[in-house]
């Protein structure tokens, strides 16, 4: 393993990282996705850890094989499925919904210090 930095994270293989932030010294698992989330200085998580719209604090040490973060359905739709917000995955002349994104995003998860 590569000696850690407080200029970089390290990131294992086969990560898929966006919209994220890392402090010093992080280390992110093989095969874990980031996204829209923060990680704070010494904080780590093992390998294929699924982290979405959250705030981690300094020195966390998440599990492998953790998802973290809300990601949600519209309870409000006719139906669950994300064909209704995810709708140009099925259909060329149709446009994902925005604005249900940006309230998924919204919702934060936050995990303190040292946990």
């Amino acid at each position: 393993m590569p000696r850690l930095s407080p200029d970089a994270p390290v990131i294992g293989a086969d990560c898929e990282i966006g919209d994220s932030s890392f402090g010093a010294y992080v280390q992110i698992g093989a095969g874990s996705r980031i996204a829209h989330s923060t990680l704070g200085d010494y904080s780590y998580c093992d390998r294929m850890c699924d982290i979405a719209n959250a705030s981690v604090g300094k020195f966390a040490n998440i599990a492998a094989f953790v998802r973290i973060g809300p990601t949600d359905h519209p309870m409000d739709r006719a139906s669950l499925h994300h064909f209704l917000y995810r709708s140009s995955y099925y259909w060329e002349d149709a446009a994902d919904d925005p604005a249900f994104f940006a309230r998924r995003r919204a919702r934060r998860c936050e995990i303190g210090h040292d946990t």
